[in-house]
């Protein structure tokens, strides 16, 4: 168990989109502000949880087409998000409006080929084989997967929020960073 436990603290705190727009949301938003976004997240967690545990063999077996779809809607969506950090202010002002903010955050979840693969290694590769038919305990330990998860969320918003003077000052730094970062992802889901 330290294994899984050592998978799914490290893949949910390392920078990913989830964590890294979580911490955009929040600077801009303050933390209260972010809370409709991280609900978003909060809610696929549970989505992608629950769908992965239902269909964790068929999955596995899923054809490259279909896995290469997600990948490619995953991209294209962390793309766009690259082209918005560009639009966003640097000052320190809050942006008020929350329409659409958690919609925003499940539909990046849930194109999110991390969070997919997240799931799909800890059932798979250390869930199934350990609890083998346990049904319940598997997904007692995925949910327990979606809380680490959010609370990872959280504490990067915390940051952003925390942080959010030092983020003024280096706001073009910053999301250059980010959009780095970003593209990183697109690497590394593709590679």
């Amino acid at each position: 168990m330290l294994a899984f436990f050592s998978y799914i603290i490290i893949m949910a705190i390392t920078p990913g989109p989830n964590n890294l727009m979580a911490m955009q949301e929040s600077r801009l938003r303050s933390f209260r502000g972010s809370y409709p976004f991280l609900l978003g997240l909060f809610v696929s967690f549970f989505i992608l949880d629950f769908f992965t545990f239902l269909f964790m063999n068929e999955l596995m077996s899923a054809p490259t087409l279909v896995l290469n779809s997600l990948k490619c809607i995953g991209s294209i969506y962390l793309v766009y998000l690259i082209f918005s950090l560009f639009g966003y202010s640097f000052q320190a002002k809050h942006v008020t409006s929350s329409n659409g903010r958690f919609w925003a955050g499940m539909l990046l979840n849930l194109t999110n080929v991390k969070v997919i693969l997240y799931f799909l290694v800890g059932y798979i590769s250390f869930l199934m084989p350990i609890f083998k038919n346990r049904q319940l305990l598997i997904l007692s330990f995925g949910v327990i997967m979606c809380f680490i998860t959010t609370a990872c969320n959280v504490l990067w918003a915390l940051l952003g929020s925390l942080f959010q003077s030092w983020f003024t000052d280096h706001g073009k730094f910053i999301n250059a960073v980010l959009s780095v970062l970003l593209i990183y992802a697109i690497y590394e889901m593709w590679k």
